[in-house]
């Protein structure tokens, strides 16, 4: 049976980032058309594509998942291994939207805002969990 790849954007709330999701994305020209049809930056496309290989390695070989970022573009990546309800794959993804919350708390300024960071931890899991499991639409 065939893994279904699964590529979104997902927003983060209030604050005006967003994170590019790739779940099980094994086709790199897939991923190229999708960069295009929502008209990302450039170089953040570039780093993407480039890095692509990299992170599709480190994710078969050790880790399920990884929390990517570039500070010399714009945008931040979230890559998963296909998709599968089990828990080890939930506690995964619970241990990468961490390190997005971390990311993002630096960036924003808050870092002593632990409750604002719970919040948001929250929503991201359960917006990206309801989208990769079908529940949310993908748009």
């Amino acid at each position: 049976m065939k893994k279904k790849e699964i590529i979104f954007v997902q927003e983060c709330g209030t604050y005006t980032n967003q994170i590019l999701v790739l779940i099980g994305c094994q086709d790199k020209n897939k991923l190229f058309k999708y960069l295009k049809k929502i008209k990302t930056k450039a170089d953040f496309a570039k780093w993407v594509l480039q890095d692509f290989d990299n992170w599709k390695e480190d994710i078969k070989n050790k880790n399920i998942g990884q929390f990517c970022y570039n500070n010399q573009v714009e945008g931040t990546v979230l890559v998963m291994q296909h998709y599968e309800d089990s828990w080890e794959y939930w506690e995964v993804l619970m241990h990468e939207i961490h390190h997005v919350v971390q990311y993002l708390a630096e960036g924003k300024g808050m870092l002593k805002e632990i409750e604002a960071q719970a919040y948001l931890f929250e929503f991201l899991f359960r917006s990206i969990r309801r989208k990769i499991q079908g529940v949310d639409k993908i748009l």
